[in-house]
C-alpha cells in the first residue's frame, strides 16, 4: 500500500529526503514549512488539515529537528531509505530516520529515532547511533561505538571501535576519534581532542 507521506523542511535535507522516497518508490506528497516563499502545501500548523499517513522531519539541526518531531507527537513518523544502501537484517533503524545513498549498516547495529546518516556513512556493527544525532557524509564509524542524542558527526570523520561519544557533541569534519568524547563539547584534529 502507497503512504501519502508530507515531508516537513523545505530546505536542503528536505530535498535529500524526497529524492530518496522517490527513488525508493513512495515520493512524498509535497513538504510544509513555515519559511514563507517555500512552494509547501502550508504551513506546519497546516498539517492537521492535509490528508496523509505519515511525516518525516527532514531538518539538518538536531535540537530542531527534535524539538519538531517532540511539537508534532501523535503523527506516524516515516523512515526514508535509499535503495543503494547496504543494510544489515539484524540492524535496527529507528522511526522518522533518514538513510542516504551509499550508507552501510551493519549486523546489530542500533540506529535511533529520527538520525540522519549521510551519504556513504558507514556503520560498523554493535554500534548504536541515538536518537536524533546525524553522522555526515563519508564519515566511518567503528564497531560497538556509542554516540549520544543529538550529537553531530561532521563530514569524513572516522571513529575507531568502541569508543564513546556523548550526547549533544560536535566532533568536526576530518576528526579521528580514538579516546571517548564527553556530552556537550567540541572535538576535532587527529586525533580528536576536545576544544570546548
Amino acid at each position: 500500500m502507497t503512504q501519502r507521506i508530507v515531508i516537513v523542511g523545505a530546505g536542503s535535507q528536505g530535498t535529500i529526503v524526497a529524492d530518496i522516497l522517490e527513488c525508493a518508490g513512495t515520493p512524498a506528497i509535497g513538504f510544509v514549512d513555515d519559511t514563507p516563499g517555500k512552494d509547501v502545501l502550508g504551513t506546519i500548523d497546516d498539517l492537521r488539515t492535509i490528508e496523509h499517513d505519515a511525516i518525516i522531519v527532514a531538518i539538518g539541526d538536531n535540537r530542531l529537528r527534535r524539538s519538531l518531531v517532540e511539537r508534532l507527537a501523535g503523527e506516524r513518523l516515516a523512515t526514508a531509505i535509499h535503495p543503494f544502501t547496504s543494510i544489515a537484517k539484524s540492524a535496527r533503524i529507528g522511526e522518522g530516520s533518514m538513510i542516504s545513498a551509499g550508507a552501510i549498516v551493519t549486523p546489530n547495529a542500533v540506529i535511533g529515532r529520527s538520525v540522519i546518516l549521510n551519504t556513504k556513512t558507514s556503520i560498523d556493527h554493535d554500534t548504536i547511533v541515538g536518537d536524533f544525532a546525524h553522522v555526515s557524509l563519508g564519515s566511518t564509524i567503528g564497531a560497538n561505538v556509542r554516540i549520544g542524542e543529538e550529537t553531530l558527526i561532521a563530514a569524513g570523520v572516522t571513529i575507531v571501535t568502541g569508543i564513546t561519544v556523548g550526547a549533544r557533541s560536535i566532533i568536526g569534519a576530518g576528526a579521528a576519534v580514538v579516546r571517548d568524547v564527553p556530552d556537550d563539547v567540541t572535538a576535532f584534529g587527529v586525533p580528536a581532542r576536545v576544544r570546548s
